[in-house]
């Protein structure tokens, strides 16, 4: 197997690399952190040993801090410019209350998606262009390499995909305690060909960003819904019964959903309902799709969830653009892609999303 291996996503490039992440020239150094960040062991340990204990003073300036974050600080005498802490674990998370579908390994798995996705907000805010990762949750986090090799090609995959800037990524494979073979480390080298493919189809395809209002006008129920809900899930009328489908799986799986079923709240005073609903639910599921992307009253909801701070997972039943007022809000979340075939699986993957998404509520 060569040492480095090289993939093409969009406009920019990820290259695979046997060897140690301190010889990279990124901009920005990847390190996996606690929530204490303390940098006392394994990979954090060097990084704070080669670029001096400034690293580690500057990174206790920036506590508290919650998993999922990634958290800046200075470089010290590393020859990048940053290090990017990602938080990935923290040991007073209590897994005890979590549902039997979802282990505490995808929760880890979808809160390492989550940090890298900061990381990707960061360059651009920066207006970086290189960065380093490890793979993260390998070492002391003890994620099966394969789970870590997916959920890194997943979502570096995606933030390459919807910017036409050009990033150099670099990923990192190195055995410290030197209990792999070569060919243990191929689901990384696998997964990254399989995102390129799917970069080089989707370049090829256009999709129209349409814009118009699918109302259902119905006449006003005053009813007050109670609003104390986990979920509150916003869709468009014309995906009703796979959304129906879906709100009645979750309510068997113990959340309470918040469902404006055929407009029963869209009269007079139904803006001051759905924004008390929104505001009082934990998350909001966004049901995206061409219907829903072409939707007033959904963009508003999402809008309204972006306002108020609110987790947003989008499920996405189709592979249709986000409407233009909602993207640059939404473009980096996590989504589910959701297979009607495959309602099972699909429910699974956004399940674990929702878990995840409860534990950093």
């Amino acid at each position: 197997m060569e040492q480095s291996i090289r993939y093409h996503i969009n406009n920019s490039t990820v290259k695979i690399i046997f060897g140690n992440i301190l010889d990279s020239q990124a901009e920005v150094i990847v390190n996996c952190s606690g929530s204490k960040m303390t940098m006392g062991g394994g990979l954090t340990k060097a990084i704070r040993e080669a670029g001096g204990e400034v690293i580690r003073n500057d990174a206790q300036t920036k506590l508290p801090v919650n998993v999922g974050d990634a958290v800046v600080t200075t470089a010290g005498r590393l020859r990048q410019k940053y290090v990017f802490h990602c938080i990935t674990m923290d040991k007073s998370v209590d897994y005890s209350n979590t549902p039997d579908r979802i282990s505490e390994e995808d929760i880890q798995q979808y809160i390492i998606g989550h940090s890298i996705d900061k990381c990707f907000l960061l360059l651009h805010a920066m207006e970086l262009k290189s960065i380093a990762f490890p793979a993260i949750g390998a070492g002391a986090a003890g994620i099966p390499f394969d789970k870590v090799a997916s959920a890194m090609a997943e979502v570096i995959g995606r933030n390459l995909r919807k910017t036409n800037k050009s990033f150099n990524v670099e990923i990192y494979l190195y055995d410290r305690f030197e209990k792999m073979q070569q060919w243990d480390f191929l689901p990384m080298f696998e997964q990254f060909a399989a995102q390129e493919a799917i970069a080089r189809i989707l370049s090829e395809q256009t999709a129209d960003r349409l814009f118009a209002d699918d109302v259902n006008e119905q006449s006003h129920i005053d009813v007050a819904p109670d609003m104390d809900k986990d979920i509150f899930i916003s869709y468009s009328r014309k995906d009703a019964e796979i959304v129906k489908a879906i709100y009645e799986w979750l309510e068997r799986a113990g959340y309470k959903c918040w469902l404006d079923v055929d407009g029963m709240f869209s009269g007079v005073s139904y803006k001051k309902v759905i924004v008390d609903a929104i505001k009082r639910s934990k998350v909001l599921l966004f049901m995206s799709s061409e219907n829903s992307n072409k939707s007033r009253n959904v963009v508003s909801e999402v809008s309204v969830a972006v306002e108020y701070g609110k987790k947003i997972i989008p499920v996405r039943l189709d592979m249709s653009s986000y409407s233009e007022s909602i993207e640059y809000d939404i473009i980096n979340h996590d989504y589910v892609v959701y297979d009607r075939f495959r309602m099972e699986e699909s429910n699974r993957e956004m399940l674990k999303k929702i878990v995840s998404t409860m534990k950093m509520v």
